[in-house]
């Protein structure tokens, strides 16, 4: 039986995408509850950071491929739009999280502790790299290139970046070093454009196929048979055998360069495969929370972040900490449900989102919130005492 139907039969929302992506914020959440609270680790603590290194941001960025592909509007001006709006929301998001909060806890104290929260306003965010994503992404459509073409793009930008990380020197300097960190990997950088669009590209592809897969079941079954030991293969290496150029092995940094981004893939195509599975044990229903989380992922991501970025500030602000992985377990759960909660008020009563302003009203906002964020990143450069460099609060 061939795999592809002459006609697309996968139309409209997929379940084990959805739970894919239900997962995964999930995920984002507690590792992010961890990174910002717990001043220890132990048995819990490495085993959701390794669970991170399984179905992580990989995960993430290729979903955002496939819904590129499925998304109602896909011709560049729209993909472009799409870009911009994602870069400002995830300015506002800086400035929610980290620039407003460390602001008021200097003002309030004095303390430079805070001021890195400051600096944060700018920094490469996973909203941000999905902003920039989408604008290369337009750019690509519009010079009209194959999907192998784009995903050989994304190959070679990921290989370059290796080799830079791996050779170049990268400036000491605040906002050159901030700005480098949206396109290539450092020390410091987050989501860099180099090495996380392969991953896009990757699920841009298989957007463009997943709807004429005749059989789902048959194709989630060699996924697990040729995925399953090559990942565990590659794995055991890559812990043994040192590889040339390629940083030292941490799965808990999220592999991210060169072989190690092919195999974080095959971990996402685990993943989505065994998804697939429990989705058919329910009869392709995903559970109503989880659907919620699939369909608000941009929300929980910004909403928990601000909770948590917020959260933190005034930890600090009061000399506390926190000792006990369940309790932060415990906090991380918490923060899902209010989540949901704010999500479900805006939905219900409020009806605010950034993408929902139109016209001038829209332009209006955008611009303040990037005149804010560069206000926000001059005064916290004021305040640095010396040349020293930064480091992020949300480096990890």
């Amino acid at each position: 039986m061939k795999y592809l139907a002459d006609e697309k039969v996968n139309t409209g929302r997929q379940p084990e995408i959805d739970m894919t992506k239900a997962v995964i914020i999930i995920l984002m959440i507690v590792v992010h509850s961890f990174q910002g609270f717990l001043q220890n680790s132990g048995f819990l603590t490495n085993a959701i950071y390794n669970t991170g290194y399984i179905n992580g941001a990989a995960a993430f960025m290729i979903c955002m491929g496939i819904g590129m592909r499925y998304s109602r509007r896909q011709d560049p001006k729209d993909t472009a739009l799409r870009g911009i709006a994602l870069l400002t929301v995830g300015q506002l998001l800086n400035l929610l999280r980290t620039g407003f909060p460390g602001l008021i806890a200097f003002l309030a104290t004095g303390e430079q502790t805070f001021v890195p929260f400051i600096l944060d306003t700018f920094q490469s965010d996973i909203m941000t790299f999905a902003g920039l994503a989408f604008l290369l992404m337009a750019l690509l459509k519009k010079l009209k290139l194959r999907d192998g073409w784009i995903l050989a793009i994304g190959a070679v930008m990921n290989c370059l970046t290796l080799l830079l990380f791996s050779t170049a020197e990268v400036t000491e300097e605040f906002l050159p070093r901030r700005f480098l960190n949206l396109f290539i990997k450092t020390g410091d950088s987050l989501f860099p454009l180099g090495s996380y669009f392969f991953f896009v590209t990757v699920g841009y592809m298989i957007g463009g196929i997943y709807p004429r897969i005749a059989d789902k079941r048959r194709l989630a079954n060699r996924v697990l048979l040729v995925c399953v030991p090559a990942a565990a293969i590659y794995l055991v290496l890559r812990m043994t055998v040192p590889v040339p150029l390629t940083p030292e092995f941490d799965p808990q940094s999220e592999p991210d360069l060169g072989l190690d981004a092919v195999s974080s893939c095959m971990n996402a195509f685990i993943i989505m495969a065994v998804l697939y599975h429990i989705c058919r044990l329910t009869g392709g229903k995903v559970p109503a929370f989880m659907a919620h989380l699939s369909q608000n992922i941009n929300r929980y991501y910004c909403v928990s972040d601000v909770l948590l970025g917020i959260s933190l500030v005034v930890l600090l602000a009061c000399g506390a900490v926190f000792q006990n992985q369940w309790a932060v377990l415990l906090i991380s759960i918490s923060v899902t449900a209010v989540c949901y909660a704010v999500i479900e008020l805006n939905a219900r009563y409020v009806h605010f989102t950034l993408n929902g302003l139109k016209g001038a009203a829209r332009i209006i906002v955008y611009t303040a919130i990037w005149i804010v964020s560069l206000a926000m990143v001059l005064y916290g450069l004021s305040l640095i005492k010396g040349s020293r460099p930064v480091v992020s609060f949300f480096a990890g």
